[in-house]
């Protein structure tokens, strides 16, 4: 019963499944994006306190 069910079930057009990968990936490279740029202004920060000690 279960499987008949499945197999009733309307699936979702190849597009729409190509297109909401496509958006993940979008958003995926967004936020990796962001995280780099998050990392470089930690590690700048990190060297103005070091020069800083310096001086």
């Amino acid at each position: 019963m279960h499987t008949m069910l499945e197999l009733l079930k309307p699936t979702r057009p190849i597009e729409t499944v190509e297109a909401e990968d496509r958006e993940r990936r979008r958003l995926s490279a967004r936020q990796l994006r962001a995280e780099l740029r998050e990392r470089e202004r930690q590690e700048r920060a990190i060297m103005e306190i070091a020069w800083s000690r310096l001086c």
